[in-house]
């Protein structure tokens, strides 16, 4: 009995250098679009200038935020911790202007059909998110999420082509199903509701970062079935 062999992944050095930084700027506007920007937040992030770095390199919003967090004397932390504090507070209640209560639905018009859409997409992939503040399944910080969760296990993917092509398919169709409809227009609202440094960084690293997340996963799925064919 023959047993069939499943393509081993191998990973090119290009696609490896970013997924190793990919997870890095996800976590981050994750980390800043979905809680307030505290001290402790703060000092993790500008402790690790490495990271911080790879930030900068990606995209031009990443060198933005960290000239802004990482160039300041330390003894300004505090200050700068309350001051974007209480502007994320300000964007978030503002009932005339509150880009941080925006939602996927309600931007595009579909508020109807949304009901069920996105928490069985995140339910078919295991997927329960744990809310620190009852964020809707199509508040940004929750798609954001669901990236950096699916980014984990195609990080940690050692297992075959198949499976590596399955988690792109996912973080493709979200991508351009979700985030990309509505990114827009919410970085839009966002930089016209403020003048904060932090939030104006974190919009333009979103306008960036997404179109090339999906053009590299593109990329690495023509890659993967080039070389499958190869193999066949």
């Amino acid at each position: 009995m023959t047993i069939p062999t499943v393509p081993a992944l191998v990973v090119p050095e290009v696609f490896s250098r970013w997924l190793e930084s990919r997870g890095l700027i996800y976590q981050i506007l994750v980390d800043f679009y979905g809680r307030k920007p505290t001290l402790s937040l703060v000092a993790q992030w500008r402790a690790n200038r490495q990271m911080m770095s790879i930030a900068a390199e990606l995209t031009e919003g990443g060198r933005e935020l960290k000239r802004y967090l990482c160039v300041q004397d330390p003894s300004r932390l505090p200050e700068i911790c309350e001051k974007e504090k209480a502007e994320y507070m300000r964007l978030l209640n503002d009932c005339t202007v509150s880009p941080f209560s925006a939602r996927e639905a309600i931007q595009l018009g579909r508020e109807q059909e949304f009901c069920n859409e996105l928490s069985e997409l995140y339910a078919s992939a295991g997927i329960v998110f744990k809310k620190c503040s009852g964020e809707a399944d199509d508040h940004i910080s929750i798609e954001l999420e669901f990236m950096a969760v699916m980014h984990e296990r195609m990080l940690f993917n050692s297992f075959s082509v198949r499976s590596a092509m399955e988690l792109l398919d996912i973080q493709e169709r979200f991508l351009e199903e979700h985030l990309l409809k509505w990114m827009p227009q919410f970085c839009t609202l966002l930089k016209e509701a403020t003048t904060s440094p932090l939030y104006l960084s974190l919009s333009r690293m979103l306008e960036e970062f997404l179109p090339q997340d999906l053009q590299m996963l593109q990329a690495w799925r023509a890659s993967l079935e080039s070389s499958a064919s190869t193999m066949a």
